[in-house]
């Protein structure tokens, strides 16, 4: 079971759109939630996120340290895409309901996806930071 072009199309079509709308209320709760979520399913990922599980975690972290300051070597439109990429995951109600069996976190994979997409050389140049603050 896939989505379908219609569920694609409205997938992306929030997650774009919600970029340009990300503010410092949405770092805060995206870090706080975004943990909370990681936390629950630990390392027992839904399969449709599997693939991309470690990435996600990694933005949840450099969400965490951008609005703390920590670290801002990063263009916003990468923290836009990220934050809106968390907010859509933790998000219960999206495009597919998490709660629905197989099918429920297919449409956040895909946000994650595109995520990744924009921000993959931000990130790898973010976790190469993470790496030597914990060598």
């Amino acid at each position: 079971m896939g989505l379908s072009k219609a569920q694609q199309e409205q997938a992306r079509r929030r997650f774009f759109g919600g970029m340009d709308e990300v503010g410092d209320l949405d770092l805060e709760f995206a870090a706080g939630e975004g943990e909370s979520k990681l936390g629950r399913f630990g390392d027992r990922p839904p399969g449709s996120l599997a693939e991309w599980w470690q990435d996600l975690r990694l933005m949840v972290s450099l969400v965490n340290d951008y609005r703390k300051g920590d670290y801002r070597t990063v263009p916003w439109k990468v923290i836009a895409a990220i934050t809106g990429a968390v907010i859509y995951f933790v998000s219960p109600l999206d495009v597919v309901p998490d709660f629905l069996p197989l099918a429920g976190y297919l449409d956040d994979a895909l946000v994650i996806k595109l995520a990744l997409d924009l921000a993959r050389s931000d990130l790898e140049l973010y976790a190469k930071w993470k790496q030597r603050q914990h060598g």
